[in-house]
């Protein structure tokens, strides 16, 4: 009997934990539709809704003044589309030199042999690849046509907002080119064996430039004192910038456009090649310019060419109306879209708490593969002048990725209309200060560097408008403190 009450005890402490959880369990189970706060207000005073019946006003305009000095990539190239036109892509950059004997640790200099009297051989423009713009395989080997023009402007490093370069700003140049128009065939998706690696790379594209160019660069390098010789930058004091101009193309199937990233540390050089003349010397010898570090691309584009009426409605004559039909995003100084919805407040009103609240953006031509992408990820922000935008609060958690299976995107703006929301209600005499227009733009560098754009349906439109859809909570305060 002891035995047996012995092994009824252990039983028990087994169960009894068990037994303990599972009530635990089932005696907290909740109610899945049951509202946040139940225990704390009626549920009579809890009101959920769900509306997108929001009036939206919206329009598209030109986004072309991105301070864009020194960015992370720099791009070149050309592209075409019926919608959006022509845009070309050209690098603004300065010249670099070092002219250092006896130390393995630059490779900037080859020889002791320049002089006044040295031949060239050859002059060769290094442009190591970043990115590819068309990225399928047809526009492996397209045509590019650019020019070499010499900046006449001082170019000044600035930082900031108080950068004078911006993507709409073309450098004073010579309008005379370097030699001759070139034509180039980038090539991003061949690839080369790399011995010293083991792997396989893409190969830099090599552009062979003019003999006198590279004899000027030789000169100026030959009339430097020693301490100019020791300093990198010494050239802007005889040549301030090379400036690389493409060509327009005509049509969607010549599109090309690659980007370079930081010029300064990635190989992006120009090497002359030339024979000494002192000292008997018959050997080839090479000085390297590198390019950078100050550089920018200048977009320049030609909009008249678009056939797509809205477009040309707004970003050509400035009709705000023609929004409610179509609406552009394009990425690299482009276009924006700006909108505000003014009857928010009116419709959401008292106290409130928004639970969710996003921008609804369908693309127009979802069906057709561009040639150019979509922005990966949208976002808003609120816009002051050049230079000055602020995030909403809603920057941790934007929302915005690209739906590519439906062509959408969904930018999170619960907690700015939150806070409208409240200032509506408590603070009226500053919420005319938050209750602003907001922009939509490409997330970080693919409003920058990446030839991005789309096309959405505006609020106006028949199906698939834009639209704000909101979940909020009326609370309904009965309860006295």
């Amino acid at each position: 009997m002891e035995s047996f009450s012995k092994v009824g005890r252990g039983v028990f402490c087994g169960l009894f934990p068990l037994a303990f959880i599972m009530l635990l369990l089932f005696s907290c189970k909740t109610d899945p539709d049951s509202i946040l706060g139940k225990n704390i207000h009626p549920e009579t005073d809890l009101v959920s809704k769900y509306d997108t019946a929001f009036r939206i006003e919206a329009f598209s305009l030109s986004d072309d003044s991105l301070i864009i000095q020194n960015s992370s990539s720099v791009l070149l190239g050309t592209s075409f589309s019926p919608v959006f036109g022509s845009e070309t892509y050209n690098l603004a950059v300065q010249i670099l030199t070092l002219h250092v004997e006896g130390d393995n640790s630059y490779t900037y200099y080859s020889g002791t042999d320049l002089g006044i009297d040295s031949k060239v051989d050859s002059v060769v423009l290094n442009l190591p690849y970043s990115g590819k713009f068309p990225r399928h395989r047809r526009m492996d080997g397209r045509a590019l046509r650019i020019s070499l023009h010499e900046i006449t402007e001082e170019l000044i490093d600035g930082e900031g907002y108080d950068s004078a370069y911006c993507s709409n700003r073309e450098p004073v140049y010579n309008p005379t080119p370097i030699g001759e128009i070139l034509t180039v065939y980038p090539k991003p998706f061949d690839t080369v064996y790399d011995s010293a690696s083991g792997i396989k790379q893409v190969a830099d594209l090599r552009i062979h430039l003019d003999k006198g160019f590279g004899k000027r660069l030789l000169d100026y390098v030959v009339q430097m004192s020693d301490e100019e010789k020791a300093d990198l930058g010494a050239l802007r004091t005889y040549f301030k910038g090379l400036y690389i101009k493409a060509h327009p193309c005509q049509n969607e199937s010549e599109s090309i456009v690659f980007s370079v990233t930081n010029l300064f540390s990635s190989g992006a050089d120009i090497t002359v090649y030339f024979n000494g003349s002192e000292n008997g010397e018959t050997g080839t010898s090479y000085q390297k310019f590198v390019l950078g570090p100050l550089r920018y691309t200048h977009i320049k584009r030609d909009r008249s060419l678009s056939t797509d009426q809205y477009y040309r409605a707004q970003l050509i004559d400035g009709d705000t109306t023609a929004g409610e039909q179509r609406l552009y995003v394009e990425g690299s100084g482009g276009s924006r879209i700006r909108f505000r919805i003014p009857e928010f407040q009116s419709v959401v009103s008292g106290k409130v708490v928004i639970n969710q609240a996003v921008i609804v953006l369908d693309e127009a031509d979802a069906v057709n593969i561009p040639d150019i992408d979509a922005p990966a990820q949208l976002q808003c922000v609120r816009y002051v002048n050049r230079g000055t935008e602020y995030d909403i609060p809603d920057a941790s958690n934007p929302g915005g990725k690209y739906d590519s299976k439906n062509g959408q995107y969904r930018i999170n703006v619960t907690r700015y209309l939150q806070r409208l929301a409240y200032l509506t209600t408590r603070d009226t005499a500053n919420r005319e200060m938050f209750d602003m227009y907001l922009d939509i733009i490409p997330e970080s560098d693919e409003r920058y560097e990446k030839p991005t754009r789309a096309v959405f349906y505006g609020p106006g439109a028949d199906k698939n408008g834009m639209r704000l859809e909101v979940i909020y909570t009326v609370v309904n305060d009965t309860v006295q403190n």
